[in-house]
């Protein structure tokens, strides 16, 4: 058998190569940065692998983002604050919250306290105001009646319903806190129709093995909130005995998403 030329062997090289997934890089680039962050010497190199990660949109950079804010290094620490911020997701929020009552430097306490409110108000950003082609302008309101952190669970719900929302064309959602007459002055001026959905978060119920997870979502109309629908995505994970907050979340998330789909095709049949 004819041994297949180095050109050739390159050439099948570099085509493997280019069908690895670039997952693959990213969570190695994760990884390489995590352990920069958690090992060296150098408070610069961990400050920098803190920032980068922060860049990096992956869901992995959260926990080592939390292990840094007790670095020994207030530099590391306000950068590893200011990443979570940035990374925008709310599952860093519990531990900024946990770092913000222990911590006693002024400007590290600053910077988490910053990085909490931009999480709070919606995953770190805030919703697009409306445009020329926006023909709906959406509320949203969290109730938490599951015992964990308010904010926690605002951030969560918030961001998914409003990440789910806008993925739509024609609609705009309100900024977190807009106030009634803000409303009232928005879709009048720019004649658009509004909805107010306000979504309730029940406990998590652990039973026979399974995780089950309900948000309630009502739609009312805005400013006026005449009530228009209500509907309560259930979803349930099996294999899950005991408490697991992760997949509360995922399950929450979920949730709100088929509460918004439902939304969806409702506001457009009215």
């Amino acid at each position: 058998m004819r041994r297949p030329s180095p050109a050739l062997v390159l050439l099948l090289l570099t085509l493997v190569l280019s069908l690895v997934p670039a997952r693959l890089h990213a969570d190695q680039r994760t990884s390489r940065l995590a352990e920069q962050l958690k090992a060296n010497e150098d408070y610069r190199v961990r400050t920098q692998a803190a920032l980068a990660l922060g860049a990096s949109g992956d869901d992995a950079a959260v926990k080592p983002l939390c292990d840094a804010l007790a670095d020994s290094n207030a530099s590391v620490k306000v950068a590893a604050a200011a990443a979570l911020g940035k990374l925008g997701k709310p599952s860093g929020l519990p531990c900024l919250q946990r770092a913000e009552a222990r911590e006693q430097a002024p400007a590290v306490k600053s910077q988490i306290q910053k990085s909490m409110a931009a999480l709070s108000a919606g995953g770190g950003s805030a919703p697009p105001p409306p445009t020329a082609d926006t023909k709906y302008y959406v509320a949203i309101e969290v109730t938490n009646k599951t015992g964990r952190p308010e904010g926690e669970i605002e951030a969560i719900v918030r961001s998914a319903m409003q990440t789910k929302i806008l993925s739509r064309p024609g609609y705009a959602v309100a900024p977190k806190g807009e106030t009634v007459a803000q409303g009232r002055k928005i879709v009048n001026d720019k004649k658009l129709k509004g909805y107010y959905l306000l979504a309730t978060v029940e406990p998590a119920a652990y039973q026979n093995g399974n995780l089950t997870q309900v948000v309630r979502v009502s739609m009312w109309t805005y400013p006026a909130k005449s009530l228009q629908g209500e509907f309560a995505p259930k979803l349930t994970q099996s294999g899950t005995p005991q408490k697991d907050v992760q997949s509360e979340n995922i399950l929450m998330k979920m949730c709100v998403e088929s509460a918004v789909d439902t939304f969806h095709k409702i506001a457009a049949s009215m």
